[in-house]
């Protein structure tokens, strides 16, 4: 550190940047020390001497990282108290205050101002480096804020900063949607399901000359659970397949997709034609009262595929799935127009139905008869 007449708050928060993000030699740490004593006994605030650490968000922080790094924090509480002050000081830029608040975070300083007085995009940057604590509440201000950033009164320290919030929503929100992510958004990403059957591969005839026909049927649940798969996975990164609840008696719940983060389980049901869709309704409630033992799940959203094309029942279902407990909304998609089932002619025996007309012969060998569905409750 220069010499004690040309020491300053800033060479103070050079030291402190480097203990915080542990890249500060050994043989400084008492170097550090020194400099974070020296800074609590100087007085501020003192007429007619130019403001220093008392407008200087970035050293008053690097300063607080580098008290907090060495235990020194009760040793410094006049600069905790600086930094509550100067957040409370109407002259102070905004960008500057959400610094000092940060600051008075880390000191733990008596009257620190609460954190959503943060630029939003500062405070999601710290978040990212671990200085502060998260609210995904201020993402899409943030965003706006990132977007809309001009380079003025914070200089480079808060492009750097406004930078590197806009790469963590980037990495983390931005495929689905800036802000806080809901059950809300689960829904509307399964609701949208039904348009990726546009271009869905359904072939009558081979696409290219060494080809075959090919067309991706649905025959059961599990064809489902890997189409949900496919489209909530880039969305949500915490997805998971077939996760187990622990033991209820002699009940062992397996969950078809869920997403910790939001606390919430898909539930998919294949309906065969012939089946009641009151059984549904039965056997989504007895999941939710199994998935409800475990307080680690709070929503469930369950996602019907009607493979018998019974439309006029959707609205009836799922107004009876959202009053069941647990359940937020629900989603019905049946089989798309252009999946038709090919029925084959049947050797030495009764004429075949026309090809396409759908029954309960129909059913692939192995399948479940019809009437009843994929899905057993639990």
């Amino acid at each position: 550190m220069a010499s004690p007449a040309e020491r300053s708050a800033r060479h103070v928060a050079v030291l402190g940047y480097a203990a915080g993000s542990e890249h500060l030699d050994p043989t400084l740490l008492p170097v550090l020390r020194e400099g974070l004593v020296w800074l609590a006994a100087r007085p501020w605030n003192r007429p007619f001497r130019p403001p220093t650490l008392e407008v200087d968000g970035v050293s008053m922080l690097g300063v607080a990282l580098g008290a907090n790094s060495i235990g020194a924090s009760t040793e410094v509480g006049g600069l905790g108290a600086l930094a509550v002050a100067s957040c409370a000081s109407s002259g102070l830029s905004a960008f500057n205050r959400s610094l000092m608040a940060a600051a008075a975070h880390l000191l733990k300083a008596p009257g620190r101002p609460d954190l959503s007085t943060m630029l939003p995009e500062v405070r999601v940057a710290l978040a990212e480096l671990g200085i502060v604590p998260g609210d995904a509440g201020t993402h899409r201000d943030a965003w706006r804020n990132a977007m809309l950033h001009v380079a003025v009164e914070g200089g480079v320290a808060q492009t750097v900063l406004t930078l590197r919030a806009f790469n963590a929503l980037c990495e983390r929100n931005m495929p689905a949607r800036l802000g806080r992510l809901e059950a809300d958004d689960v829904v509307r990403v399964l609701q949208g399901v039904v348009r990726s059957f546009r271009h869905w591969t359904w072939e009558d005839r081979p696409r290219t000359r060494t080809s075959p026909t090919v067309r991706w049927d649905i025959e059961h649940e599990y064809h489902v659970q890997n189409l949900l798969w496919s489209v909530m996975a880039p969305l949500f990164p915490d997805l998971n397949a077939e996760e187990y609840t622990p033991p209820v008696g002699q009940k062992n719940p397996r969950m078809d997709l869920t997403v910790p983060s939001l606390r919430l389980v898909v539930e998919v049901k294949f309906v065969r034609p012939g089946a009641r869709f009151a059984d549904i309704i039965e056997e989504v409630a007895a999941d939710a009262s199994l998935y409800g033992a475990d307080p680690k799940w709070e929503v469930l959203i369950p996602f019907i595929w009607d493979d018998s094309r019974r439309s006029e029942e959707h609205a009836t279902l799922v107004e009876g799935l959202r009053k069941l407990e647990m359940v937020h909304d629900a989603v019905v998609v049946q089989r798309p127009g252009k999946m038709e089932r090919m029925v084959p002619p049947v050797i030495n025996g009764p004429v075949a139905r026309r090809a396409g007309r759908r029954g309960p012969d129909t059913m692939p060998a192995g399948s479940a008869r019809s009437g009843s569905c994929d899905h057993e409750p639990g």
